[in-house]
């Protein structure tokens, strides 16, 4: 079976890394900066910067769901002004927390019940610990991961599956010719 903290961790980190990659692709780009820090898909949507928050809060916030005696989310609340340097420095900070998580701290912890307040309190809903990871933490992040890469895609970023999918190179796709 696999770890709690592989199943947890590894993944988000991963995509931390590819949407850094490309998010470092942005800012060599010639896209307006303040274009992209702005951009949304509808007006009701919550923009681009606020995607990224997001992410960033979801994946920090895992380790102390799994094991209230982890510390908790070690982010401050998103900049009035952000910029592509803050937003890149925030994912930063997010890898560095989940880099210092160890396995022994979540593995083991598969069936502990994690609580969730949503929508405002409304909503109460528990799950065990691999539910919380497969039901609600990776479809939230990877949710505000891809709108990061589609509202990018959307400005006109040259990006693609690839960058997606190993941007930051973390390892090498072992390729086979028919």
């Amino acid at each position: 079976m696999t770890s709690l903290h592989t199943l947890a961790i590894t993944p988000v980190l991963r995509g931390l890394h590819n949407i850094t990659a490309i998010l470092k692709k942005a800012q060599d780009s010639d896209i307006d900066p303040a274009a992209i820090i702005t951009s949304r898909i509808h007006p009701n949507m919550l923009p681009f910067a606020t995607q990224i928050s997001f992410f960033c809060i979801m994946a920090s916030g895992i380790p102390s769901a799994l094991n209230p005696a982890l510390p908790s989310s070690p982010l401050d609340p998103l900049e009035d002004e952000p910029t592509l340097d803050t937003l890149i420095s925030r994912i930063a900070k997010t890898i560095s927390f989940l880099d210092s998580i160890a396995p022994e701290d979540l593995n083991g912890r598969e069936d502990f019940v994690v609580k969730l307040d949503l929508s405002a309190g409304t909503v109460h809903v528990e799950f065990s610990a691999v539910d919380y990871v497969g039901l609600h933490i990776h479809p939230n992040f990877w949710f505000h991961v891809v709108t990061t890469y589609n509202l990018l895609r959307g400005l006109g970023l040259d990006i693609g599956k690839g960058d997606f999918l190993n941007g930051a190179k973390l390892h090498e796709w072992k390729v086979q010719k028919a």
